[in-house]
Order: C-alpha cells, then sequence, then structure tokens
C-alpha cells in the first residue's frame, strides 16, 4: 500500500529543498540523555516508521496500545514521538492522530477515563503541562522530535513496584469510505516498551518524494544523477524487531498482513533491468477464512495466492525498490527471517500477499498439531529467550501490517518491559534453632538455585540464584525484603494472579552445592501458594546441618504422590488405631502433610514417633514406616504414594537425604 509516483515528472528543484528538510530533522533529539527503548528506530532520516493507515489506499486500519514499563526507582520518565503530526514529510492525507496515556498498573490494557494522565493531538495545539506531566511544546512538530515528561504515579503502581502504562494511538474518529490517509511517526522513551496488543503496522516512508526524497537519498541534488541504483540511501530494505519467548512455550505464531509479496511487471524503470519473478503462493498452514486466528482480519481478502500487490514487491520503480543486500539493482521479494537465540534461521520466502493475512508457526514437539506448522524443532520446547525478526528487501511505503509481541530496541537490542506486576519469594536462610522460623540473627544462605513452576508437570518457568544481585527483578526484591539479610533473598515477577510452586533444585544439595549436607526445617523443597491480588512473599525455606537418626524421629513431612484427593491418617504403634492418630485430614495431590511426635501421649511417645507409624489412605492400609532409628530413613524414601521430603530425629537433628 503506498501512494505511486512517477519519477519522470520529479520537480528539478527538489534538491534546493533538500538542505532545510535535514536541518529540520536534526533539529531536536528525545527527551533526556537515553539510552532510548525506540519504535521502530531512532534515525530521523531513515524512513522506517510505526504506521496508520485508512482502507482508501487498499490496506488495513488499526489502534496502537503499547506498553510502557518504569522502574520503581524512577521518579520520572519520557516518551518521545517523531513526526506525530500528519501532514508534511512521511505522510499521506490529513486526519490527524490521537496519543492518549493511561496508568495501567496491572498490565491489564486500562482505557478507564478514570486512569487517563493525559491525551495529546498530533496536528492541533495541547496544553503545555497537566497534572503530573509537562511537554516539550504545544504542538507536535513536522519531522522532528516531540517530548513528554511523566512523574511516577502511585496510581500506576504494580504490587512489585514498577510502574506500567498503557499508551493508546488511534486516528481522530473513524476513517472515511475510500479516504487514503498514512501517518507515520517513530517513539523512544527512557523506559522498555512492548505492544500491549500485540498488533501494529510499519513501513519505510517515501510518501511526500518532494520533502522525503532527499532525506532517503542524500547527496548534492535530488533526484540523484545517476539514478536511483547506485546512490546512496538512508535505507537499505531491512526491517528488525525482538520477541521474548518464555520458557515452555511450544509454540511461536506470528502473523503477517498486506505484504503485497509478488512481481507485477518485470522491466524497472527507468533503469530497464528485469526482476526476478516471485508470486504470493497460498500458506499452507493459514486457513482461508483464518478460522484458527486469535483476532479478526478486518478488511482481509481470503488468505490463498493473492498477487501481485498493489503495488507489487518487488516494485518496477527503481525510486522505491529495495531487494536482496548487495544486489547492484536492488532486486529482491521482499521475504523474513525469524532467528531464535541460537541463532537457527526460520526463513520465510512466502508471505503475505495483497490485502491478506498469513500465519508463519515455529514449533516443538509437544505442540498441538505440529504438523500443520512452517517448522518443527526436534525439542519439545522452544528455545527461551530473545527471538528477532528480520524483514529484508521491503521496498519503501510498502505499509505492513504484524499481530505479534515485539519488544522495543535499545542500541540494537531488545527493550522488553518486566512482567512483574506481582512477587513471590523471599528468603533461604540457615534456620540455627531449627525450629522453622526466621529468628533474628539468623543469616541468608547464598548460592541457592531456586526454580519458579506454574505447572509441576512442565518445566520450571523461571529460575534464579539467592543473592545474585543480577536477576531480574533484584530491586523489587529488596525494596520488599522479608529476610534479615539479603544473602539469602530471591524473588521471582510474575504477570498474573494463579498458583505458584517454588521448588529448590537438588543440585543444591549435591557436593559442593550451597545446600550440601543440610536438611529442610521448614516442610521439604517445595512451597505453594496462590497469587490473587498482592505479593506473595512467605515461599521462605529453612535449612540446618543434618546428621544421623538418633533417639527415633521426631518429625517427618511427607508429600502425597496419589493422583486424586484423599484422607490420610497416621498413627503410632502403641497408640490406638484410628482412634488417637498422629495426623488426619484431607491431602490433594502434590499436597504435603506434617507428622509430630507429641510430648506425652498414649503409648509414651516423649517428643518422638515410637518405633513405627501406619499411613491409612481413605481407611484403606497404605504404609508402614519404621521410625526407631534401626532402619534408614530420611528425605528422599518413598512409600507407596508417600514421599518424605523433611524429618528430624531427637537427639539428631534435620535428618539428612537419603
Amino acid at each position: 500500500m503506498r501512494l505511486t509516483w512517477d519519477i519522470r515528472h520529479l520537480p528539478a528543484a527538489v534538491a534546493a529543498l533538500a538542505l532545510g528538510v535535514l536541518a529540520a530533522a536534526g533539529a531536536q533529539a528525545q527527551l533526556g540523555p537515553g539510552p532510548f527503548a525506540v519504535f521502530p528506530t531512532a534515525d530521523p532520516t531513515d524512513a522506517r516508521m510505526l504506521s496508520f493507515g485508512c482502507s482508501g489506499i487498499a490496506t488495513f486500519e488499526q489502534q496502537l496500545n503499547i506498553t510502557l514499563d518504569s522502574p520503581a526507582s524512577n521518579p520520572s520518565f519520557t516518551l518521545s514521538i517523531f513526526d506525530g503530526d500528519t501532514g508534511g514529510n512521511w505522510d499521506a492525507g490529513t486526519r490527524q492522530l490521537v496519543y492518549r496515556l493511561y496508568a495501567d498498573p496491572l498490565q491489564a490494557g486500562s482505557e478507564s477515563p478514570a486512569a487517563l494522565i493525559g491525551a495529546w493531538l498530533g496536528n492541533a495545539a495541547n496544553p503545555t503541562s497537566g497534572p503530573g506531566w509537562t511537554t516539550s511544546a504545544a504542538t507536535m512538530p513536522n519531522n522532528a522530535w516531540w517530548g513528554l515528561t511523566v512523574a511516577n504515579t502511585p496510581a500506576a503502581q504494580a504490587p512489585s513496584g514498577n510502574y506500567f502504562y498503557n499508551l493508546v494511538i488511534s486516528t481522530d474518529g473513524a476513517c472515511a469510505p475510500l479516504e487514503a490517509l498514512v501517518s507515520d511517526f517513530k517513539l523512544a522513551s527512557d523506559t522498555p516498551m512492548t505492544f500491549g496488543v500485540p498488533r501494529f503496522g510499519f513501513e519505510a516512508s517515501l510518501r511526500n518524494v518532494a520533502l522525503d526524497g532527499p532525506i532517503v537519498y542524500p547527496g548534492p541534488s535530488f533526484p540523484p544523477p545517476g539514478g536511483f541504483l547506485s546512490a546512496p540511501t538512508t535505507f537499505d530494505g531491512t526491517f528488525e524487531f525482538f520477541l521474548n519467548v518464555s520458557r515452555n512455550s511450544t509454540e511461536l505464531r506470528l502473523f503477517d498482513g498486506d505484504f503485497d509479496h509478488g512481481t507485477g511487471g518485470l522491466t524497472a524503470l527507468p533503469s530497464g533491468v528485469t526482476l526476478a519473478p516471485c508470486a504470493d503462493a497460498d500458506d499452507p498452514d493459514t486457513p482461508a477464512t483464518y478460522s484458527s486466528f486469535p483476532f479478526a482480519p478486518v478488511g482481509a481478502v481470503p488468505e490463498g495466492a493473492n498477487s501481485p500487490g498493489s503495488p507489487s514487491d518487488d516494485t518496477i520503480l527503481d525510486l522505491f525498490r529495495r531487494g536482496e543486500p548487495g544486489d547492484p539493482d536492488r532486486i529482491g521479494c521482499v521475504r523474513y527471517e525469524v532467528i531464535a537465540p541460537d541463532g537457527t534461521v526460520f526463513r520465510n520466502d512466502n508471505p503475505s500477499g495483497n490485502l491478506e493475512w498469513e500465519q508463519f508457526r515455529v514449533v516443538g514437539q509437544l505442540a498441538t498439531d505440529p504438523g500443520d506448522s512452517d517448522y518443527q524443532v526436534a525439542e519439545d520446547f522452544l528455545e527461551a529467550g530473545i527471538w528477532s525478526v528480520r524483514i529484508v528487501g521491503l521496498d519503501l511505503s510498502n505499509l505492513n501490517f504484524w499481530v505479534a509481541d515485539a519488544c522495543a530496541m535499545v542500541d540494537g537490542l531488545p527493550a522488553c518491559p518486566s512482567e512483574a506486576v506481582y512477587l513471590v519469594g523471599d528468603t533461604v536462610w540457615l534456620d540455627l534453632d531449627q525450629d522453622g522460623f526466621l529468628d533474628p540473627g539468623e543469616s541468608g544462605i547464598p548460592g541457592v538455585v531456586v526454580h519458579l513452576f506454574s505447572d509441576l508437570s512442565q518445566p520450571p518457568i523461571k529460575t534464579v540464584t539467592t543473592g545474585d544481585a543480577s536477576m531480574p527483578d533484584w530491586e523489587n526484591c529488596l525494596a520488599h525484603n522479608t529476610g534479615n539479610d539479603t544473602a539469602g533473598l530471591y524473588c521471582f515477577g510474575v504477570p498474573d494472579p494463579g498458583t505458584y510452586v517454588v521448588v529448590v533444585a537438588a543440585e543444591n544439595f549435591e557436593p559442593g552445592g550451597a545446600l550440601e549436607g543440610k536438611s529442610s526445617t521448614t516442610g521439604g523443597e517445595s512451597q505453594s501458594d496462590v497469587v490473587v491480588a498482592t505479593n506473595v512473599l512467605t515461599y521462605d525455606f529453612g535449612y540446618a546441618d543434618c546428621g544421623p537418626c538418633e533417639g527415633k524421629v521426631s518429625r517427618l513431612t511427607f508429600q502425597y504422590l496419589g493422583g486424586a484427593p484423599a484422607t490420610i491418617a497416621v498413627v503410632g504403634r502403641r497408640g490406638k488405631i484410628k482412634a488417637d492418630p498422629l495426623f488426619e485430614g484431607p491431602v490433594a495431590p502434590g499436597g504435603t502433610f506434617e507428622v509430630v511426635g507429641p510430648p506425652t501421649g498414649p503409648g509414651g511417645f516423649q517428643g518422638t514417633l515410637g518405633t513405627e507409624i501406619t499411613v491409612f489412605v481413605n481407611d484403606a492400609f497404605h504404609a508402614m514406616i519404621h521410625t526407631s532409628c534401626s532402619q534408614p530413613i530420611g528425605p528422599g524414601m518413598v512409600f507407596g504414594d508417600l514421599l518424605v521430603v523433611a524429618g528430624a530425629s531427637k537427639h539428631g537433628g534435620p535428618l539428612c537425604p537419603l
């Protein structure tokens, strides 16, 4: 989707305009010293822009929602907009854009009037200050940066301490039928950014050839006297953005729209070079009706073979065409590459054609219907971490759209917001008196590897090490620390309410591990709790030096491995069977319960469990366990559906794992 120009009728006097245009582009920079997170780049001359369009140029319409994340320690943040107006450079049409900023502490995409911090118009005069914010000017300048400074407000602060905001960008009213509009701009902020609603459009803009041509083709005169193919240019046909793929992801789904893939004519103008033909083909894993898509593809034609584009990419016009890197004639149809953190490249040579969407799917072996994809990896899950998408051969003014969880970038590196709306954690400590409670003077244990799970049947979603100041949410951990020091401090940032399980890794008990020779005093290596509306910082683990079983077992903690909820009862050898149980109650699958020897009572337990205990599950005999210390007993032993996760003896203290 671009407006076409006949380069044979460009005004010869445009060169005189070039110096003035370039001076305006460099007249004002982003607010603050940086570095800046940017969409799509910070260079005011490279033509790479976020874009809005109306259907009069044969493209899709949309709204942008962008999440901004300001750390708890920041009193304020800045947001800068380049060419935020409509008209003049980089744009076609007259409809202005509206920029609204909302407090969004839970990253829920709030657009509540009560959460509105401010609204600014792209083409009209705006106030230069308001409650908690100031701007660099009343109007957004053409082809230059305009800046907003916002004081962080408690209304935007999440339980974790981070401040989250929702920036909503839209047209000033609905597009009229057949309205031709392209409004292009750049964003920069000193905070990380991502698309809160993962849908966006971009292009390399050349909408106003008289104004933009001298910027895209810098030189002593415009049009370049030697032709466009050999002329220096600020845009090489590439775009790049980043994606953060979390652990346990079985698939990566990208959706590209209206790429106009496919050639029309093959003779370039005015150079006469011959283009390499290409055509849009049906994408096998994209339903023609988009029935499996997670969004409504409004305005799209059925997916199929939809080429040539309007106009096509590759275009015959030398002015707009970009191709494979290094090609002397700038020939090459648009394509893109998805690059995993380990450098593996998944190439898409058949992106979407005219006015259609296509899915690009990379899957692991555990994905649903892995055969219905573009690529399969050998592993169950995709590699976690930062993936990148690199578009190659995108012609100038080819407006295209994406649905993808893209992050901004800083100096070519990803700048993804924190997902830490809530914190879970936060202490592993040396329990000197072995009472299971963190007492004054008891210090943390550094170097303990801790995992976070949302589902114990899957690998951990995050892993950190206690006392590690480089962990992602360390600043917020410090602010909410419930321990006596930072040596045993840890926490995880999580985006949503739900049940989370924290597990102290088994590797900690190996030779040289942080917990070698130690045993739990708090019921084992796993704790589960529910995040509802605030942080949960009670996932605390106490450890003491373990020793041999002496004087009978005094305490055992079990995890129930059964597949269904059960009523469990535990009685001592000399106690009245089922009449005076040491423990009795309902236990869920994966749940834990503790059996403690009473100081007195039937059978004369004297603080121990006696010589043996008997376990009943749903009134049926399940296991008999020796507790006299005459046989091995300790964490790691399994009796039927019962796993010993912690224990202690009367004279030997915590039991060592077996």
